[in-house]
């Protein structure tokens, strides 16, 4: 006669806290992430060849934060000053630099940033998420893909580290953005998202990676 099941013991707030709270420090310590999908480090469609490189905002020198920081204010400075939020390049520089900033910068073979995404690893909600605080690509290159190829890269790296989803901040005004987010990567109004009636300027969207992590 078979023993009887026993269920899997259940796990503790502590222990789920610290848990979450590892993933997350994991993440956040990683290093040379792209040498672990080198299928991704390269894209070469419609025209473009352009290497991607995973680097934290301590590696980042001098001339790199200034290229990120011009491209962003070329394509979202005017976007701010039509929000509630405005626009401070000193407000900005800072979150570009903060110790728990990382980027993905696509490169082109003279070193030139013609993309990127500025993210970060957190814990929401009781669960452990990427965070999307930019995503800017060189107005000249648009259109070409590689904004989704980057996005991808994101999925691949929060499926990597055993997070839940991912999350971001789109301008209600921002259509392109709502539309590009919204039915290319199939994002959705998140959970904290503010309802209509607060009159945000911005929605919170999210897109979830690992559902294992929820019902855990």
């Amino acid at each position: 006669m078979p023993g009887k099941h026993r269920s899997k013991p259940r796990e503790t707030r502590r222990g789920k806290k610290a848990r979450i709270f590892a993933l997350v420090k994991t993440a956040s310590e990683a290093d040379g992430l792209m040498c672990k999908f080198p299928h991704l480090a390269v894209y070469k469609e419609y025209g473009l060849d352009l290497k991607i490189e995973y680097v934290s905002s301590n590696n980042l020198d001098k001339k790199t934060i200034d290229e990120v920081f011009c491209l962003l204010k070329c394509n979202m400075k005017r976007a701010y000053e039509e929000s509630d939020w405005g626009w401070s390049d000193t407000a900005k520089r800072d979150e570009l630099t903060d110790e728990s900033a990382r980027y993905l910068l696509a490169k082109d073979a003279n070193e030139k940033i013609i993309g990127f995404s500025h993210f970060r690893f957190d814990i929401e909600e009781s669960y452990p998420i990427l965070y999307c605080y930019e995503l800017q690509i060189d107005p000249e290159f648009q259109r070409k893909g590689l904004g989704q190829h980057i996005m991808n890269v994101l999925f691949v790296i929060a499926h990597n580290f055993r997070l839940v989803k991912i999350v971001l901040t789109v301008f209600k005004h921002n259509i392109a953005g709502l539309n590009f987010y919204m039915k290319s990567m199939a994002f959705r109004h998140d959970e904290t998202c503010p309802k209509e009636e607060e009159g945000k300027c911005y929605v919170i969207l999210s897109k979830f990676v690992d559902m294992n992590e929820i019902n855990r």
